[in-house]
């Protein structure tokens, strides 16, 4: 079965003082993935917002395949964590690991930039965009991340609609689409992430 799982974070909206506050983040990171921390590579807000990210990705995989998943990201294992050294640039930092949850082992990329952190999961043949809206209300970021997909999915007649366990499939002509489509927003920032079954 396809899947797809993507999430961002805007970092002009979190709170900083909060987010470096072991007493906040050890409830969703295990000391294990604490390990992972390096604070040559990456700051610990970033660090910490990227984990968190990287899990939500992998939940949403998941709650495709399995419906009654419920988000517990303590299960939800990080267990490796490399920077992207090629595509690494002064204030954009790329990351790639693994994550295990649920008897799967899925990879995920995340992109660290200075206003967001963005993170797909990459198992497959996985398309990925994300752009930054102007107004950060539900309703202009559902409109704006619709659009992008459809935008750069250049199939039509495509509506999205939502299943009844809340992941967002496409439709045409009264058919679902062989496509496993994940949405992203936070803030300004909206993301997809999607696959096509081969």
């Amino acid at each position: 079965m396809i899947s797809a799982g993507n999430d961002i974070v805007a970092l002009n909206v979190i709170d900083v003082q909060r987010t470096q506050s072991p007493a906040f983040y050890s409830k969703f990171i295990t000391p294990t993935e604490f390990d992972l921390y390096n604070p040559n590579e990456i700051t610990l807000i970033n660090f910490v917002w990227l984990i968190w990210s990287a899990k939500e990705s992998a939940y949403k995989y998941l709650k495709r395949i399995n419906p009654e998943l419920i988000f517990a990201p303590a299960k939800i294992k990080v267990v490796s964590l490399d920077i992207v050294v090629s595509l690494k640039t002064e204030n954009v930092h790329n990351y790639r690991g693994w994550i295990l949850a649920e008897d799967m082992s899925l990879p995920f990329l995340s992109v660290t930039r200075p206003e967001f952190i963005s993170t797909v999961i990459t198992q497959g043949d996985v398309k990925w965009n994300f752009l930054k809206i102007e107004a950060s209300d539900y309703e202009n970021q559902s409109k704006a991340v619709r659009s992008l997909l459809l935008n750069d999915l250049k199939i039509s007649n495509v509506s999205v609609e939502k299943h009844p366990t809340g992941y967002p499939v496409l439709m045409k002509d009264g058919q679902e689409l062989n496509i496993a489509v994940s949405f992203a927003h936070h803030g300004c920032y909206v993301s997809y992430s999607f696959q096509i079954s081969e």
